[in-house]
């Protein structure tokens, strides 16, 4: 499985911008035969938009979204990217993930809240989500979410091989993406696919340092703090359980059960 992770800046406000960006660059991913393509947190929007994301939000069948579910079916790569999802008078930060045929596989709804912005701002979560893609079982995270190893040891307690993490990563946090990321994908033998916004949106400046990392929590590809990067990292046929052991079958505490 081939896995692309793109780092860049969103266009504030601006889906049909936005949207444009998906296309060009499933298309980049798919020429270079990437089997998924990984996109930041709320990208369709926009991060740091405040009280427009309410208007700017869609339902998990609204228009921008089948606009993602056509872009993955044409290029045949799989599309996972962030959007703010409304849902009767709820708003979430979601993520949606299409196959390569263009069905919407999953939503994930984030869980762990940022600060007291995105309180404001989003309902929370409720729900972890695993979806299969071909052979493989993806585990679903946003941002914040992967700050927290219950969360990953959960996902791959359920089956996940990869764990794939749209963010929005601001600066002063540069050790969220390099320390925590790393931490998570050695202590659960799983792959971590996480990309970060880079730039600026209003008072906000990201950290970038987009990646994907291997089980053994070694790099298989790195972007800088700046600038955009499309990356791309070939995972092995085995699956991580075959090449590295962990500890979740020997656990012994109490609450493991």
């Amino acid at each position: 499985m081939r896995i692309a992770v793109c780092q860049t800046s969103s266009n504030p406000g601006d889906k049909a911008k936005n949207i444009e960006t998906i296309r060009a660059t499933a298309r980049t991913a798919a020429s270079w035969k990437a089997d998924l393509l990984v996109l930041p947190e709320l990208f369709l929007t926009g991060y740091n938009v405040g009280s427009r994301l309410r208007d700017l939000a869609e339902t998990r069948d609204g228009p921008s979204l089948r606009s993602i579910g056509e872009i993955a079916r044409n290029v045949a790569c799989a599309i996972a990217v962030g959007f703010p999802e409304i849902s009767g008078d709820e708003l979430f930060n979601s993520s949606a993930l299409f196959d390569a045929q263009g069905n919407l596989t999953a939503v994930y709804r984030k869980i762990h809240l940022f600060g007291p912005d995105e309180k404001n701002l989003f309902a929370p979560g409720n729900e972890l989500i695993v979806a299969r893609l071909g052979d493989r079982v993806l585990g679903m995270a946003i941002c914040y979410d992967i700050e927290f190893p219950e969360m990953a040891r959960e996902l791959k307690r359920r089956g996940a091989h990869i764990i794939i993490v749209p963010t929005a990563n601001m600066a002063p946090y540069f050790e969220v993406p390099t320390t925590f990321i790393r931490a998570r994908a050695l202590e659960n033998g799983v792959f971590v696919a996480y990309a970060n916004l880079c730039g600026s949106e209003g008072d906000l400046e990201y950290t970038g340092l987009s990646g994907i990392t291997g089980p053994d929590g070694i790099d298989l590809a790195r972007a800088g703090p700046r600038g955009e990067a499309l990356l791309l990292a070939e995972l092995p046929d085995k699956r991580p359980g075959d090449l590295f052991s962990t500890q979740i079958e020997d656990l012994q505490l109490p609450f493991s059960r």
